[in-house]
Order: C-alpha cells, then sequence, then structure tokens
C-alpha cells in the first residue's frame, strides 16, 4: 500500500476532519433558519421523500418499514387553508397505500415565522376513512438546497424530512452527495442519525408509478 506524503496528504487529511466535524454554532444558525411565513408557497406541488431521521423507536421502526412516501402539498379554495397528503407504501403491504389528509391554517398575523398546526388529520386505508387522533406541529426550513426540509412533531415523535421535487427524486447518487450535510442539519436540529431511512430511487407509489416513462418503454 502506497503512503501520501507531503501537502497533499495534509490536505486531504484536512478536508477529511472538515467534513466530519461536528457543525459548529454558526452552521447550525444558518442551516436551521426557518421558511419566513412569506415564503410559505414555495412548498405547493408534489414532493418525494427521500431521506428522513426520527427521535423516537416507534419512528425509527415506521420508517423502516417505509417503501415510498408521496406527499402534495395544495392550497385549497378561499387561500386561507392548505391540505397536505401523505401517501405510504409500506415494504409488509406493497399493494396497500396508507393515505392521510391533513389541513393546516396559514397564518394571518405579521410574525415573520411560524410553527404550523394541523387543524384535522384523516386516515384512508383500504379505502375506509377514519379520524385520526392525534395532533401535529410543522416547521420548514430554508437551509436545504434544492429540496424541501420539514420538521414534523407528533405528541410523541418528532421526525425531520427532506422531500425532492416529484421528477427529481430518481436521482439517487446526487441526493448521496447531500448525506454529509444532511446528517450535520440532523445533528443541529438534535436528531440521532444512526438509522436513517433512504428512498431508492425505485420504488412505486401508491397512486401512481415512481417512474411513469419507463413503465410504458
Amino acid at each position: 500500500m502506497c503512503l501520501l506524503k507531503g501537502p497533499g496528504f495534509l490536505l486531504l487529511l484536512l478536508a477529511a476532519i472538515s467534513t466530519n466535524a461536528a457543525p459548529t454554532h454558526e452552521h447550525c444558525s444558518t442551516v436551521t433558519k426557518r421558511m419566513p411565513t412569506k415564503h410559505l408557497h414555495r412548498i405547493f406541488g408534489e414532493w418525494v421523500l427521500v431521506w428522513s431521521v426520527a427521535d423516537h423507536e416507534d419512528g425509527h421502526s415506521l420508517l423502516a418499514n417505509c417503501s415510498s412516501s408521496h406527499v402534495e402539498f395544495k392550497l385549497l379554495p378561499g387561500n386561507k387553508t392548505f391540505e397536505y397528503i401523505e401517501r405510504n407504501v409500506y415494504k409488509g403491504s406493497l399493494d396497500s397505500c396508507t393515505t392521510y389528509y391533513e389541513n393546516m391554517t396559514i397564518p394571518t398575523d405579521d410574525a415573520e415565522h411560524h410553527t404550523l398546526k394541523y387543524d384535522s388529520i384523516r386516515v384512508e386505508k383500504d379505502g375506509q376513512v377514519e379520524p385520526y387522533n392525534d395532533t401535529g406541529d410543522v416547521d420548514f426550513y430554508e437551509g436545504c438546497h434544492d429540496c424541501l426540509a420539514m420538521t414534523y412533531k407528533t405528541s410523541t415523535i418528532r421526525f425531520l424530512l427532506i422531500y425532492k421535487r416529484e421528477g427529481a427524486h430518481r436521482d439517487v447518487e446526487h441526493h448521496k452527495t447531500h448525506h454529509n450535510d444532511l446528517k450535520k442539519l440532523a445533528e443541529c436540529l438534535k436528531f440521532p442519525h444512526d438509522r436513517v431511512y433512504t428512498y431508492d430511487g425505485l420504488a412505486d407509489f401508491c397512486h401512481k408509478k415512481s417512474a411513469p416513462e419507463a413503465s410504458q418503454s
């Protein structure tokens, strides 16, 4: 085995140290900036979960069993409420879909940032719809490059969820280049990241194909 020597070795060593070093306070203050309320329109559209961690064993189990998670944010008539639709496929039941419907009211006061609260949650599985007895708080963050970052806090679990726009979700190799940054974001937000969910780029969603053009070829 060859040994690297000289200035080149020192540069590589410094790069490795900086890559693996714990995030600084300055770094955390930058990447954990919450999305201003006036920019909430950026979340509208369809997204695919590509990376996620949780802070509770139940959350770890849920993510470990997830095959795909597709979400949609859409503004409802009246421009005061938007709907969050989350469609999950789990590995033990690939032919079944669990869908959550949740409404959030757009704040009308002048505060720069808001933690959004769900007004109502319904869950649908195998065609049966029923109320979901839990509450949820959501924060969106600005520091996610080319993606949507949010934390979702239930009464018992917190999740850090990283989404890519539908259409850009299958570029797994590109996603991997950001994994170290996402781990640092998790550290800044006090999440463990020893058990991480990552999307494989292939799994279909419960209501549509992941790559419809491939299924037609």
